[in-house]
């Protein structure tokens, strides 16, 4: 896959230079023809022309090679490491020479789903982000073939001997901590090859569907319990006010709530008889005869009509 992609990034590099300098051509073509005075200087504009064909045709075919700031070539000479050049324009040696070009920025490698299994036998499925950074051009080249598979692949083992010894829960909670954990079991084989992990991120925990549904269910039952705990607590500070209020009043005054708040739902009910006490309890301190009145009324609806003693006063009247 590497060397494909290589090479389709040659050819258009050759691609583009080979259509700069057929601009060129043509430009100098037409100035020439329309403009008289240039024909004058004929043999300078030639030369340049020339100049300027050839240096693209060199960076055509590799002969010059453009390296940017943050990029380094890793010459070779006859099969041997030679040196490591850039930036700049770096000049090869056709034939003798070849040049592999290596970027010294921060690289993201993502790398495939891959599936573990915790302590608590779950198979859980992760996305896993490396950064990393090559310090040593030669050694990322010389020391191991491939150094992004070889990077993959000790990924994946600190994962699986990470995750072995953590359980579903330990792994989703302390997600942070497996990431530095991978970083430092990885750091020391990738020294030697001279490169750098900037960061690990394991991300996208995956995993099956009935323990997903099985997590919801207990952390529901959590949530359902905390709200339980939490009403009994309101009903028992409601209990423990009510209780406190009541113990500040006389038996009169229980006696006449009781009265007030229970008659006129009984008297809501199905019932066809009421049982009623032979002797109300007096009324207690602070109620006046308009409130007597009042409780009076209140209970006369249950009463019958010979029984009302309202009725009975009006009559006398």
């Amino acid at each position: 896959m590497a060397d494909v992609a290589i090479k389709s990034s040659i050819e258009k590099i050759v691609q583009k230079e080979m259509e700069t300098v057929f601009v060129v051509i043509v430009l100098a073509i037409t100035v020439i023809m329309f403009v008289p005075a240039a024909q004058r200087y004929l043999s300078i504009i030639l030369t340049v022309l020339g100049v300027v064909v050839l240096v693209q045709i060199l960076r055509a075919v590799g002969v010059i090679n453009e390296v940017q700031e943050y990029e380094r070539l890793a010459v070779f000479r006859l099969g041997h490491f030679h040196r490591i050049a850039g930036p700049g324009w770096i000049i090869l040696i056709p034939i003798l020479e070849r040049a592999v070009k290596v970027d010294f920025r921060v690289q993201q490698m993502d790398i495939q789903p891959q599936e573990i299994i915790t302590a608590d036998e779950i198979r859980v499925t992760v996305d896993t982000i490396l950064y990393y950074k090559i310090k040593k051009p030669e050694l990322a080249i010389l020391a191991v073939k491939d150094f992004e598979e070889t990077l993959k692949g000790y990924v994946y083992a600190a994962l699986r001997d990470i995750s072995s010894n953590l359980t579903l829960n330990e792994l989703y909670s302390e997600i942070e901590k497996v990431n530095d954990i991978v970083k430092v079991k990885i750091e020391p084989m990738v020294q030697d090859w001279g490169i750098t992990i900037v960061d690990v991120e394991v991300q996208n925990l995956r995993i099956p569907e009935p323990i997903q549904q099985a997590m919801h269910m207990r952390r529901q039952a959590k949530e359902e319990w905390a709200a339980a705990q939490y009403q009994a607590r309101a009903q028992r500070t409601l209990i423990e006010a009510i209780a406190e209020s009541a113990s500040k009043l006389d038996q009169n005054a229980l006696s006449y709530l009781y009265i007030k708040e229970a008659l006129p739902k009984i008297a809501q009910g199905q019932a066809t008889k009421l049982v009623m006490p032979a002797v109300f309890p007096k009324l207690p301190q602070g109620v006046d005869k308009t409130g007597e009145e009042a409780m009076t009324l209140n209970l006369s609806g249950l009463l019958n009509d010979e029984e009302n003693p309202l009725k009975k006063k009006a009559k006398k009247e």
